[in-house]
């Protein structure tokens, strides 16, 4: 007897599409992976049982918030003269979410770091786990226009993840003694106002370094105009203006990422199209690893 085959499944390539397209917008709703179905083409169990598969296997991250430029929190860049091995204490940190390493014997700090927190007091109780204080340190600049979280509880809850389940706002709630309804229009509040740039479900950061150069100078202080132009150029990832002071002795810092190990001289003839004719200082190969995707504000 004749047994006709299984119709091929509608998600053939739904693998591809958990692992990128939900990276910023998951759906802010009651039923988030009924909604995904539809618009993927898949059936909503299918959907959900492959997401815990992935999540169960590392592949994929819980559903997590993605904080906006509106949240008021504060962004450090700091440096230190240690070991190699203090990496992993500074990625221990919960505002860490970049680590930069050099191999230097110009004097020059050798692991460079940026760290979020809520304010500087909260920074110094981060700090205040490493064996080693930071050599050098800069408050970066920020948006104007911030607001203070108004439910650390909630902000503490989707920071860390939420269950991939049928209704993970829902269940977000259960833990929190709120109703669904809160859950949801405190989000979306808050990503009207900017606080949040949206919801993610997306795979861990690589585990994979990054190549890039580390160029300083210590005397060369740059306009407005100088440094659009430099954060326009290909592959430059951070434009620092500093004070030139004691606690930072540098007045321009840039990082420029690349695909392999660098050479020095072509990426300094790039920086000089922009206008930047003076030479650093000092130009370091960088290796540059991210601990996690942003930091984590609440769970601290």
């Amino acid at each position: 007897m004749h047994i006709p085959a299984s119709p091929p499944s509608c998600c053939a390539g739904l693998r591809q599409t958990l692992l990128q397209g939900w990276q910023q917008d998951f759906p802010l709703h009651t039923s988030p992976f009924r909604l995904m179905a539809a618009r993927s083409g898949a059936k909503p169990r299918e959907l959900l049982d492959l997401c815990r598969q992935l999540s169960r296997s590392g592949a994929l991250l819980p559903i997590r918030v993605r904080w906006g430029a509106a949240l008021r929190r504060e962004r450090w860049r700091l440096a230190f003269n240690a070991q190699p091995g203090f990496r992993l204490a500074l990625a221990s940190l919960p505002g860490c979410f970049r680590i930069e390493s050099v191999d230097t014997s110009a004097n020059l700090p050798t692991i460079w770091a940026e760290v979020e927190a809520l304010n500087e007091t909260a920074l110094h109780r981060q700090l205040a786990r490493l064996a080693l204080r930071p050599v050098a340190r800069i408050r970066l600049p920020s948006s104007a226009n911030t607001v203070c979280c108004d439910d650390p509880l909630l902000a503490a809850r989707v920071e860390q993840g939420l269950q991939i389940c049928s209704r993970p706002f829902a269940e977000c709630a259960k833990q929190l003694g709120c109703s669904e309804h809160h859950v949801i229009s405190s989000l979306s509040s808050w990503r009207r106002g900017g606080q949040v740039e949206g919801l993610m479900l997306k795979p861990p950061p690589t585990s994979t370094p990054q190549y890039g150069v580390l160029a300083l100078w210590r005397r060369t202080a740059p306009t407005a105009d100088l440094l659009a132009r430099l954060r326009e150029l290909p592959g430059v990832d951070n434009v620092l203006e500093g004070p030139g002071s004691p606690e930072w002795p540098w007045q321009l810092s840039v990082v420029v990422r690349t695909a392999c190990q660098p050479g020095a001289e072509q990426w300094r003839k790039r920086l000089a199209t922009a206008g930047l004719a003076a030479a650093p200082d000092v130009s370091l190969p960088l290796r540059i690893e991210q601990p996690r995707d942003q930091a984590l504000l609440f769970n601290t």
